[in-house]
């Protein structure tokens, strides 16, 4: 895709993100672990277990020991990636992100697909994208307020925004419907399963849709310049 669309190809600076990215689980799953420990220590157990509705439980648990921290951390060194590489556009600076997400997936799936019966590979296989599209919404909607804020057009509020909380708002529910279902994990409810199937492929949909449009725009991203005016005439 990078050589097809971008005049002037990354290279070797590709591996970047993705070496960044392997260090993100490694990362939020200690300082998860820290904290849980630290949080039994003080409190004697975790909060979220008195949390007496289930879904509110669910939801509680997936913020707090993924959706949170694991976007936190591929945001910020998926910001590490731009501060290094210094993508030219908006093409290149979405593609620090995505990047960073593969290099997450590499790892974490490899991590739990090792103890995982065949029906969870392939589920895992079917969501691989998932956290690459994490880092497509962060990269896409962040490079894009960038070149807004540069070409002084405004609207830039809106686009962090929504790169700051629709990654962690899809992957908490993503993570409170499946791994973190407290209807699943408890009774294996008819409606813990219908909530479980729709959500996952709903996702499975949306990985689709969006790496469609990413495609189809990636021309005008491409075109969409993030260095200054100076650097750009001289280049």
């Amino acid at each position: 895709m990078v050589r097809r669309e971008e005049p002037k190809t990354l290279g070797k600076k590709s591996i970047i993100p993705v070496v960044l990215g392997l260090a993100v689980p490694l990362i939020t799953t200690l300082i998860v672990i820290l904290v849980n420990v630290a949080i039994k220590m003080i409190a004697g157990d975790s909060f979220t277990i008195h949390v007496p509705n289930s879904i509110l439980r669910s939801l509680a648990n997936a913020f707090l020991g993924a959706g949170f921290p694991e976007e936190l951390f591929k945001l910020l060194f998926a910001l590490l990636a731009v501060a290094i590489v210094k993508p030219k556009n908006v093409y290149t600076y979405a593609l620090m992100f995505i990047g960073v997400g593969f290099g997450f997936t590499a790892l974490e799936e490899f991590f739990y697909g090792i103890g995982d019966n065949d029906i969870f590979s392939i589920t895992r296989v079917l969501n691989f994208a998932l956290h690459m599209m994490f880092g497509m919404i962060m990269g896409v909607n962040l490079g894009l307020a960038r070149y807004r804020k540069k070409q002084g057009t405004g609207g830039s509020s809106r686009l962090v925004l929504a790169a700051l909380v629709l990654p962690v708002l899809w992957h908490t529910v993503y993570d409170a419907a499946t791994v973190d279902n407290a209807g699943l994990l408890e009774s294996d409810s008819i409606i813990a399963i219908v909530i479980a199937l729709g959500v996952f492929i709903a996702s499975i949909v949306m990985q689709f849709v969006m790496l469609s449009k990413f495609k189809k725009k990636s021309k005008d991203l491409c075109q969409m310049e993030l260095g200054s005016n100076r650097m750009n005439r001289s280049e």
